[in-house]
């Protein structure tokens, strides 16, 4: 864009549409640059992609908007990911080296859950599609094909989002467990790390509706109207971590689009990492959403008694649990 059209950092998107909230005192969003933050002065005026590149050797402007795109880059404590944003004097921008991940991911033996009454159950890692996507050629339905021949995805978890993905080994097994979502037999239970502290235990319960769509990623919201879809999700807390988050249980009694991510943001508790449901100022810097399937619960398609499976805890909850005890 334009020197005329570009933005500042931080700066509202047209139409009322936010990368951040406007800059403002929040003890449940205190954030404390690092040792790689760096201000900004005479470079006052140049985008934000230039101001990187100028400040870390070896990267190109491409390099550097990738990085950007992927949640790389703070503003003043908020995660701005436009290389067109123009920064200001005395801004602090703090730039984090991502970690490279893999564009195919290979089979990895300990991930894999369940492999018997016709389903092969799966750990995902974050980063990675289920199904081929538009924009990304390394899905984990290929990745797992090669290893067990025909599967057929029966659900989805958004890329970033980890845990057990469960997979079909005939069409007509498909069919079956298809049924059983939509008659609600499959119970999934999620852990996931939240902005401050929620009251213990509750249900929370709206209609969502479908507000916008890009780049083939849709955002809802609670709302009304014709389309609007019963919402309903319980948790309950798990672990109180510092001042500033909780590990919580989540079970979805319904399988909206986001439903868990948009239910915790409107409750004034975004999932860490979430940049498009938070408001991006979380106290440490996470390099996606910390959402996880962590347990699920299914009739066999072969008969007999229900099964039950649970994944490892994973290990960048880990890592920001250890973190967040010391904000």
């Amino acid at each position: 864009p334009s020197a005329a059209t570009k933005r500042p950092a931080n700066a509202p998107r047209p139409g009322g549409q936010r990368t951040t909230l406007e800059r403002k005192e929040d003890k449940g969003a205190l954030w404390k640059p690092g040792p790689s933050a760096q201000i900004v002065g005479a470079e006052s005026g140049d985008d934000l992609a230039h101001f990187i590149a100028s400040r870390q050797s070896g990267l190109s402007i491409r390099a550097v908007r990738r990085a950007l795109d992927a949640g790389a880059c703070r503003v003043n404590g908020a995660v701005e990911r436009f290389g067109s944003a123009i920064v200001r004097r005395g801004d602090v921008v703090e730039f984090f080296i991502p970690k490279k991940r893999p564009e195919d991911h290979d089979y990895e033996p300990e991930r894999l859950i369940h492999d018997d009454d016709g389903i092969v159950v799966y750990d995902k890692p974050p980063g990675l599609a289920v199904v081929p996507p538009e924009a990304r050629r390394w899905n984990l339905l290929d990745c797992l094909k090669k290893q067990f021949g025909e599967l057929h995805a029966v659900h989805r978890l958004d890329a970033d989002t980890s845990g057990l993905v469960i997979f079909s080994r005939t069409k007509l097994g498909a069919d079956q467990l298809d049924e059983y979502f939509r008659d609600h037999r499959v119970k999934k239970t999620y852990l996931a790390i939240v902005r401050g502290h929620p009251r213990d235990s509750g249900i929370y319960r709206s209609y969502l509706v479908k507000v916008g769509e890009q780049k083939g990623h849709e955002r809802w919201r609670s709302g009304r109207g014709p389309d609007a879809r019963e919402a309903v999700t319980e948790w309950k807390v798990e672990e109180r971590i510092g001042a500033y988050a909780s590990l919580i249980e989540v079970s979805p009694q319904t399988g909206r689009y986001h439903q868990i991510r948009i239910h915790f943001s409107e409750m004034g508790h975004p999932v860490y990492g979430d940049r498009l449901y938070g408001d991006r100022r979380d106290p440490i810097h996470v390099t996606r959403h910390l959402l996880h399937a962590w347990k699920v619960k299914l009739p066999s398609p072969m008969g007999g008694r229900d099964l039950e499976l649970k994944t490892r805890f994973p290990e960048d909850f880990t890592e920001a649990k250890g973190l967040l005890a010391k904000v």
